[in-house]
């Protein structure tokens, strides 16, 4: 994980100086080591966090032939394509594959990377340049240009901010070939246009099951490896909790696994997570915030994972504390639960699709819309205190699993607990073996983040607005713009309205007066504590 910065082409060429002064910017991304290198048409700039191969070795730019590459992420299946390309490495790092293997293949190495990634690579012969974001877009990316005519790509927005007339957000699966400048985009993913769910047959459930357990291993699996210390972020949801009993259970018993929560005094997740973390043997550390020291954080956490949507703001305040407390203990790396809420029709207001149909395509435009939202959030809130976030859930081979299972097994009315619908019943069946969770955590109703952190986390940021005569949306806007950052090509506009983290198309499945704000908590006659 790091931090990328490039500027390349225009008129004149790119001064180092201001390269570099642009770069230190997101220099929380990459705290480890700097590097500014002369490439053809420009500079490549690059804030290192050392997670994979700590030595020298590990060091980016890396270039082969003629061409020279950074990426920011992670590369999962690196040592099965320097196998299969025959490429030889000095060192250990996932990255340094990328120059020879874009030598080699050109255009589809993006369409061959199992990961989360944002890269650029240049043909130093031809000045060509190549830039590619991963499927999700789980890694940040951005890229703009100035009045001369220089390109700029970075992972972060405020290295263009002030110097950049025109700013986008690169799109997620999508990669550009050419000259150093805004051209036109080749989209390199298309999964999602090809899930086509199965037909369900009750006498295949069993086999489902299956497919899911064990593609849920595999992904979590893949992303263990570092050469760090690294935890599971544990807020004692299913999501969470699902991904470090995996660990645990595949580290085996003597591994040293830390796990993290963070809360209000008042937060229901601690003792949730005190419960995984006994029963699979974690070192768990817990941590406390008050709502003042949340709202106090408000204009440092939107300048860094630079949006002012409202639940990624609330949601990041703690994430963000809980970042600079898991850095404090030396750990780099954490796996986290993001992404399984999208993929497995998880929020609560999948409880209100009305047929198969609208759940599947609801699901594929909240994961299409990720990378906006809580990729967004826990990759820059973490990063802020140069912690490396990686989602199991989010691994290309899990999401072909849960989008062509029988749509009808991931609708909440598929399973019952305690005589009413669950959401996520086929995840919490599939994983219901091998001693693998307690009970009350894997059956645990869906708690958006915000929520479980303490239900007076929104209250007190509510009644703060209101005490300046302000909304939430007002204040986080005034902050956003104040810091001189672009909305236009970067912030999706609000096109209708939205409930409990929903598209415009599921607020609509909602009955006028259930839901009366984007939290979790708000749906009346499906969250707990109304039913109780």
């Amino acid at each position: 994980m790091c931090g990328i910065f490039a500027c390349l082409g225009g008129a004149s060429e790119c001064d180092r100086v201001k390269c570099i002064q642009l770069a230190l910017r997101q220099q929380h991304r990459g705290p480890n080591d700097f590097s500014c290198e002369h490439v053809t048409g420009g500079f490549f700039c690059f804030c290192r966090l050392s997670v994979m191969d700590q030595s020298n070795l590990g060091r980016q730019p890396f270039s082969h032939g003629n061409c020279t590459s950074m990426l920011n992420g992670e590369v999962y299946n690196h040592v099965q394509l320097a196998t299969e390309f025959n490429i030889a490495r000095q060192g250990t790092s996932d990255c340094e594959i990328i120059p020879e293997l874009f030598s080699k293949v050109g255009v589809k190495m993006a369409s061959l990377l199992s990961g989360m990634f944002g890269c650029i690579v240049v043909e130093n012969d031809t000045g060509n340049i190549y830039i590619a974001r991963d499927h999700i877009g789980i890694q940040p990316l951005f890229w703009g240009s100035d009045t001369e005519g220089r390109l700029y790509v970075a992972s972060e927005q405020k290295c263009l901010a002030g110097v950049c007339d025109r700013i986008e957000d690169f799109p997620p699966r999508h990669y550009y070939y050419g000259p150093p400048v805004m051209g036109d985009l080749t989209k390199w993913y298309t999964a999602m246009e090809s899930w086509v769910p199965e037909i369900y047959n009750p006498l295949n459930e069993s086999a489902v099951y299956d497919r899911v357990y064990n593609a849920m291993y595999n992904a979590v699996e893949r992303m263990l490896p570092c050469t760090c210390r690294f935890g599971v972020l544990l807020s004692g949801g299913l999501d969470s909790s699902l991904i470090a009993a995996f660990a645990r259970k595949i580290l085996g018993p003597d591994h040293e696994l830390h796990t993290f929560t963070i809360g209000l005094e008042d937060a229901r997740d601690f003792q949730f997570a005190r419960d995984v973390a006994d029963h699979i043997g974690s070192i768990h550390h817990e941590f406390h915030y008050t709502v003042q020291q949340g709202i106090d954080m408000i204009p440092e956490v939107i300048s860094k994972i630079e949006t002012p949507h409202t639940t990624t703001v609330r949601s990041s305040i703690p994430n963000y504390l809980l970042g600079k407390s898991i850095s404090s203990l030396g750990i780099k790396m954490v796996l986290s639960g993001e992404g399984s809420d999208e993929a497995w029709a998880g929020y609560l207001y999948f409880h209100y699709a009305p047929n198969n149909q609208e759940l599947h395509a609801e699901c594929i435009d909240k994961l299409s819309q990720l990378h906006n939202y809580d990729c967004l959030r826990a990759n820059k809130s973490m990063m802020a205190s140069s912690v490396e976030v990686r989602v199991p859930f989010l691994d290309p081979d899990l999401l072909d699993v849960a989008m062509t299972l029988p749509t009808t097994m991931k609708h909440p009315k598929f399973v019952t607990h305690k005589g009413r619908p669950i959401e996520k019943g086929l995840l919490r069946r599939a994983c219901d073996r091998d001693n693998l969770l307690p009970d009350s955590v894997l059956w645990r109703q869906k708690e958006q983040f915000s929520d479980s952190v303490g239900y007076s986390w929104i209250d007190g940021i509510k009644e703060h607005c209101a005490s300046n005569n302000s909304t939430e949306s007002e204040l986080y806007y005034s902050v956003f713009r104040g810091l001189g950052y672009q909305e236009e090509g970067v912030i999706p506009a609000t096109v209708g309205k939205t409930v409990a983290c929903s598209t415009v198309r599921g607020a609509s499945w909602v009955p006028e007066g259930t839901a009366k704000d984007d939290s979790g908590r708000s749906m009346a006659t499906v969250h707990e504590s109304f039913i109780e």
